[in-house]
């Protein structure tokens, strides 16, 4: 009772708990989100606090319940900030995420291979996304010179915040500044318009 009650009250400014109850129970994302998470907590100096709460250890490429991510990553948020500017550290982590990624041996060849090409790093963004989860689905589409709209249908992750904060980190991670604007459509449906 005690750990749920601390998972709570880190929480309670969030949708968490309307979100856990959305999420179909065959959805399922790849441990590698769980290891970044963990990452970003490491260098806030928070990973002692969450371990408190999980101590569970994922395989980068195993799969694991949606539900269970959405928990670690909303709780992560908290303590990278505070519960009440969970928004903050949602897209902190996402941000972070992103541009570690980018620093990691895979991102630098991904990086290289796509020449910095924002439109090419956005399709594989998409393509890499149907290899790391199950549920849901993106879409590019290129409207305008340097301007690309992202439609994400059924996706369970904070696209105000999370996903903001990561389309945010991708570009700086090839040396662009990009704006993001977000429409929600619903709670899981919505866009993201990214200008460069």
């Amino acid at each position: 009772m005690e750990r749920a009650a601390r998972i709570n009250e880190l929480t309670e400014h969030s949708d968490l708990r309307e979100r856990l109850r959305s999420v179909p129970p065959a959805a399922r994302i790849r441990g590698l989100y769980f290891k970044s998470t963990i990452s970003v907590l490491s260098l806030a100096g928070q990973l002692d606090s969450y371990r408190e709460l999980f101590t569970e250890n994922y395989s980068s490429v195993g799969w694991y319940p949606m539900t269970d991510y959405l928990e670690r990553l909303a709780v992560g948020a908290a303590l990278v900030t505070s519960p009440k500017e969970i928004d903050a550290g949602l897209h902190e982590i996402g941000r972070s995420n992103a541009a570690a990624f980018a620093s990691s041996l895979l991102g630098r060849m991904m990086i290289r291979l796509l020449s910095r090409d924002p439109q090419k790093l956005l399709r594989q963004a998409c393509a890499s996304r149907r290899q790391s989860v199950e549920y849901g689905r993106w879409s590019v589409e290129f409207d305008a010179p340097r301007q690309a709209v992202v439609h994400m249908h059924e996706e369970y992750i904070w696209i105000e915040s999370n996903l903001t904060g990561a389309a945010q980190g991708t570009f700086e991670s090839i040396g662009l500044e990009a704006s993001v604007d977000y429409t929600l459509n619903g709670p899981y449906e919505g866009t993201h318009t990214i200008r460069w």
